[in-house]
């Protein structure tokens, strides 16, 4: 619970410098590639807030499901994975997929650290063309595609979550 909250407390930029400036001028750490360390914050940052997802999601499954599958005799691992993780996902995919929405748009401080990603080859065309405002438009745009096809492929696994399923069905019946 500390680690999490030690990754999620500073922004993923300062997190960047950090491993990436700092981390090399401590004894004995080595000093990272930018797409080594850009990678590396990326995926804890993920994982720290991908973690807390999950537990929220597990966590918002009313304690009296667990007690009803111990009664029937079902083991922790079978109650886990026939009963609790089906009714979390509908609370986790949600959720996940807005993460990996902001995993894209956090792609874009990795420039900081001279990794050439999208904002790189962005800022090094207007600074070739002088054309500040189309080169950024259309980054925002690759941005937005990018996002809102994220956002699709979410969606469209959230439809096919038994749990959804259940439920649109309920309700074309009524």
């Amino acid at each position: 619970m500390l680690a999490i909250e030690f990754i999620r407390a500073p922004s993923a930029l300062v997190l960047l410098f950090w491993v990436f400036y700092v981390l090399p001028l401590l004894p004995g750490l080595p000093r990272l590639s930018p797409l080594t360390a850009a990678i590396l914050v990326l995926v804890l940052d993920g994982a720290a807030y991908g973690a807390e997802i999950v537990r929220a999601g597990i966590g918002a499954v009313h304690r009296g499901q667990a007690d009803a599958c111990h009664a029937l005799g079902l083991s922790k691992m079978q109650s886990f994975t026939k009963v609790i993780l089906p009714q979390a996902l509908s609370q986790i995919v949600p959720a996940f997929g807005s993460l990996a929405r902001n995993m894209i748009k956090w792609t874009a401080i990795v420039s900081f650290v001279g990794v050439q990603d999208v904002l790189y080859v962005a800022n090094y065309i207007r600074g070739q063309t002088y054309y500040t405002v189309t080169v950024f438009c259309l980054l925002g745009a690759v941005y937005w595609i990018l996002t809102v096809l994220c956002g699709l492929a979410f969606r469209a696994l959230e439809q096919v979550l038994p749990l959804n399923r259940a439920s649109r069905v309920a309700r074309t019946s009524i």
